[in-house]
This record gives structure tokens, sequence and C-alpha cells, in this order.
């Protein structure tokens, strides 16, 4: 319950934050761009069949609880409790911004099982609590917004690793670990960006962040949509509309 307690007032969804002793862990939050997936799998990236177009934005590929003194991943609570689906069909933009895009087509039930048998059930909150949290979370971060304010935008433009993590250190005074694959004309292009915040509700520096192979400028790779494959006998649907993020203050 503490720790279920301490999220809560992390992500704000319990307003004003109590006096919350530290139990010792801090939470990751892993942010893929689409533009870069559908670039370099060989399967390419096709149109979930949910009936909901995702966002043209970063995506939430992971959610995770760490152990604040080792740095690892708490894990091994996956028979803790069961995954309902049901339980988190009518959270507002989890098809937008936790969305599966891999091939064949699919309806993103096994991704979120599977992200909540690894991380959630660890987390200390209720199956929904959990997914809305990541969400909040990534709409306090608001990627795409707080990187095209500063001229950093997917057009296939070399953007700096260090001018891409200083965005983000000005904004929310955290800076993020930058995941770069390999991209088109031989370069490396943003791929992932992980974000950090203590139990308190700061955001911080990942306390051990995984090292990556960038090259100091990489590349932006654009995504659209007609990137998504479409499933046989489908036509393209008209954009629903999508959740924006928390507003940035630039």
């Amino acid at each position: 319950m503490g720790s279920r307690f301490a999220l809560l007032c992390l992500l704000g969804v319990l307003g004003a934050s109590p006096a919350i002793a530290d139990s010792g862990i801090y939470y990751q939050l892993a942010l893929m761009w689409p533009g870069a997936y559908c670039e370099q799998t060989s399967a390419g990236c096709c149109k979930p069949t949910t009936g909901v177009s995702p966002a043209s934005d970063f995506y939430v590929s992971g959610f995770t609880v760490y152990n604040a003194t080792t740095n690892a991943p708490v894990t091994g609570c996956n028979n803790a409790a069961p995954f309902d689906p049901n339980e988190i069909t009518d959270i507002q933009g989890l098809y937008q911004y936790w969305s599966s895009i891999k091939c064949p087509s699919n309806n993103g039930k096994k991704n979120w099982k599977n992200a909540w048998k690894q991380s959630g059930a660890c987390s200390g909150l209720e199956e929904k609590d959990y997914f809305e949290a990541a969400l909040y979370f990534r709409s306090r971060i608001n990627p795409l917004v707080r990187l095209k304010a500063q001229h950093i935008e997917p057009d296939f433009g070399l953007y700096g690793v260090k001018a891409i993590k200083n965005v983000f250190k000005a904004g929310i005074a955290a800076e993020p670990v930058v995941q770069c694959s390999k991209g088109p004309f031989d370069k490396f292009q943003l791929y992932q960006l992980y974000f950090c915040a203590a139990e308190s509700g700061k955001f911080i520096d990942c306390p051990a962040p995984k090292q990556y192979t960038c090259s100091k400028e990489i590349l932006f790779h654009p995504f659209q949509k007609w990137m998504l494959k479409q499933q046989l006998n489908e036509t393209a649907a008209a954009d629903p509309l999508v959740l924006p993020g928390v507003a940035v203050e630039i």
C-alpha cells in the first residue's frame, strides 16, 4: 500500500503529497519513437487492430520499478496479480500512447499483459492505476512538444545527443538516457528515451543508466501514418481525437 500511495502522489493523482518514507525505489519510464521502430524492423510496422489510430508521438514501451540500492529492476511478482484487460480498456490515451505497432497487426493486449506481469505487479499499484500512472508520467514529460519547441524535429535532420538531453535538463531538471539504433544513411537514429523519477516525486537522472552506442549527432527519423501497414480489406480511417500532453512552459 505504501508504494502505491507514494507513486500516486508522485504523479500528482492525489494532489497534495503528505510526508512519505522513502522505501528505496525509483521509477523508470521508457518512451519509443515509432519512426525509428518502423524504419529499423525488417517486418515493418502495422496498424493496431483496436480501430484507434496511434498518435504520431513517443509511445510508452515500459514502466519499471527499480531498487535504489542495487539499481536492479524489481521483479518476481508475476504470479501476484492476474491481468484483466477489461480493467484498462477505458483508460484515456492508452490506445494512442501505449500502442503496439508490431507486425502482424494486434490489439496490444499481449504487450500490456507482459508489462503488468513483469513490472506492474511489483509497483504496489492496482492494475488500472499502474497504466494510468505511466501515461500521466509521459504527459508530464511531453517529449515531442519539448523537442519541437527547441527546433529538434523528426525531419531526417541530425541533432546532437547532448542538445536532446539539454532540452529535458532545462524542462524537468533531469536528463534522459538516449538509446540509438542503426538508421538510414548508415547513421545512428533516436530510438528510445528513458526517464527516471524518485519516489519523492522529483525527476532525477537515472542512477545507473545503461550505456547505449550513439554518435554525437543522431538522426531523428520521421513518422507518418502511411508507414503503418493496413490489414487486408481495411481502408484507412480518419485519425480520432488524440489527447494532448500536459502543457509545457518553454
